[in-house]
């Protein structure tokens, strides 16, 4: 019997070749610290490590190291220099720019990212989920629903980094790059963004995991009981 196949786990995969690079920029970038060069270093082994090791597994190039490349090249070279307001802007927008694109790039690459977040196995029955889909047309209709919530995150994610960018402008015009008065401002962009974009931004995925939901249920029969608590019998057979 041949071996059981690898499960992909695209979050474990963002998680780290995006956001832990990402982290170790923001963390380990103080001169009291690794400083930006070194800290730059650190966050590109993370996806240059991963993406060697799929190939060296024979499991091919993986689309989330190079997303995760990219990304720490563009944030942490930008953040190598003395920026202005609006460098400083295109910098903080380029996380979750990046961060956006992994949806529909996860969803294409056949490993969508979407199906983690939002249907993640810990809380949706996947098992009741696939035999429910029992046609080519249930099947391509499932398809079809998780390209249209990965393209949703993926604006969701676009908005997020244009509120970022706007809330840098406003409180980092003016200012001196390197002074006081400029760490200050973005030290207060820094929490006004989490409470103004962060707390939004949760509602918004929380409206998606409904609409998903509603469209789950009418696609498979199944109540929202059956489809988010597994084990709990079928209340309403499908096809009925």
């Amino acid at each position: 019997m041949p071996p059981p196949k690898e499960q992909p786990h695209p979050f474990a995969d963002l998680l780290l070749t995006v956001i832990l690079p990402s982290v170790v920029l923001e963390s380990l970038s103080k001169p009291e610290r690794l400083g930006p060069a070194w800290a730059l270093v650190v966050a590109l082994l993370m996806p240059l490590g991963f993406g060697i090791y799929c190939l060296v597994k024979k499991r091919g190039l993986n689309f989330f190291s190079i997303l995760g490349l990219a990304a720490v090249l563009v944030t942490g070279g930008l953040g190598l220099l003395n920026l202005s307001a609006t460098w400083f802007a295109v910098k903080e927008a380029a996380f979750p720019v990046f961060l956006g694109l992994a949806f529909p790039l996860s969803f294409f690459w056949k490993k969508p990212l979407v199906t983690e977040l939002l249907l993640n196995p810990q809380i949706i029955n996947h098992s009741l989920l696939q035999s429910s889909l029992d046609t080519a047309e249930k099947k391509s209709r499932f398809h079809h629903l998780l390209g249209q919530a990965s393209w949703a995150l993926a604006g969701t994610m676009l908005v997020s980094a244009a509120a970022n960018a706007l809330l840098v402008l406003y409180y980092l015009q003016g200012t001196v790059p390197g002074t006081e008065a400029y760490t200050a401002a973005i030290g207060r962009q820094n929490w006004v963004g989490f409470i103004v974009i962060g707390f939004p931004m949760l509602g918004a995925t929380m409206l998606l995991l409904f609409w998903m939901l509603r469209r789950l249920q009418a696609l498979t029969g199944l109540e929202r009981d059956d489809l988010m608590n597994p084990g709990v019998t079928v209340r309403r057979q499908v096809g009925e």
